[in-house]
């Protein structure tokens, strides 16, 4: 473990290590040196590979024996505030109410605002859920912070762009001239149910019947809908894949699509806008907060097949020059989200 030093410290307490969580890590301890970042971690994202510098420290969660030698850790870095991800470590709980007269102390959320009898009764039980443990709230869009007001934090409070696409998708924005009469359609995430992947391939192999057409479908990821999925003819199949795999695949993609029925954000959008990828997307998306009807994209009701459809062939039927102009739209729209915007929020956190 790193030892502090008289300069300023801040505290992560994070679920999993991501490459976009590592990106915003990387681009904040290179612009600003003289802050100390500490991140204690549960685990890692699946294939990835951090290079740990002395621009910040990484210690996994299960080197402290108990929840009193966290907090020690913790008290004796004297952090001038404490970043905590979620609610789903007693723990992690623990030292944020624990701490409280040492520093400033941050909720990370991504919970997408539904006015549900859940959320209704999380807004009536605001002060033991989260006002006494944390001060402020940074969230990721829109419906975030519309949640976070409701439970009871204050505008001046809450802040927004956690999570940010990593640089390298910034860098590599596909330059198509979507040409093609049939298109490749792109789907990255976990195959699994509430994705809603199977209804999704489903319909474009239905399109392909009825139109007579080959429109493709890569799909990037891994679950137990796999076998089903691998059934379908318009499939392309690529498995887990590192980020300049994915990039790779993407760059041959003419659009991506989030079909899920519930995705509290979604940071895979963020990355294919930057990409330069048109997007169709699930409005049950925290993320279709990126996504402009017409501009760059299109939303759709995830339980509506009818829905679906209507805006797959939408997309197909636009001209070239009208793709070309949505994926530049993608490139445009992505920069609502920076890594610049990210080390502002923390600066302002630390003020």
């Amino acid at each position: 473990m790193r030892k502090s030093n008289n300069l300023k410290n801040v505290i992560f307490l994070y679920p999993e290590l991501t490459p976009y969580f590592i990106g915003c890590l990387n681009s904040f301890s290179y612009n600003f040196p003289k802050i100390n970042l500490h991140i204690v971690y549960n685990n890692k994202f699946q294939n990835l590979i951090v290079n740990e510098n002395d621009k910040y420290s990484l210690i996994k969660r299960n080197e402290f024996q108990n929840k009193e030698k966290l907090l020690e850790y913790c008290i004796g870095l004297r952090p001038s505030i404490i970043i905590i991800s979620g609610r789903m470590y007693s723990d992690y709980l623990y030292v944020a109410k624990k701490i409280k007269k040492v520093c400033t102390r941050v909720t990370v959320q991504d919970t997408l605002y539904r006015k549900s009898l859940k959320q209704l009764v999380i807004k009536n039980l605001s002060f033991y859920l989260y006002k006494r443990y944390f001060d402020k709230f940074w969230g990721v869009g829109s419906l975030q912070r519309e949640f976070a007001l409701d439970i009871g934090f204050k505008e001046k409070d809450i802040y927004d762009g956690f999570y940010v696409a990593d640089k390298i998708f910034f860098e590599s924005s596909k330059k198509d001239s979507f040409s093609k009469k049939n298109l490749a359609f792109l789907f990255i995430g976990r195959l699994v149910k509430e994705k809603n992947i199977l209804r999704l391939v489903k319909l474009i192999e239905l399109i392909n019947i009825k139109d007579n057409s080959d429109h493709r479908i890569n799909i990037i990821g891994d679950g137990y809908l796999k076998n089903k999925i691998l059934k379908f003819k318009c499939v392309d199949y690529k498995g887990v894949l590192n980020q300049a795999e994915i990039i790779s695949v993407a760059q041959k993609s003419d659009v991506f699509c989030l079909p899920s029925k519930y995705e509290p954000w979604g940071v895979v959008t963020h990355e294919m806008t930057a990409l330069g990828l048109p997007i169709l997307i699930s409005d049950q998306c925290g993320s279709a907060d990126l996504v402009n009807n017409g501009v760059n994209g299109f939303t759709f009701n995830p339980s509506n097949e009818s829905s679906i459809i209507s805006i797959i062939r939408k997309f197909i039927l636009l001209s070239s020059t009208e793709k070309k102009e949505f994926s530049l739209n993608s490139i445009e729209i992505s920069k609502k989200i920076t890594h610049n915007q990210w080390n502002n929020t923390l600066l302002s956190l630390l003020d």
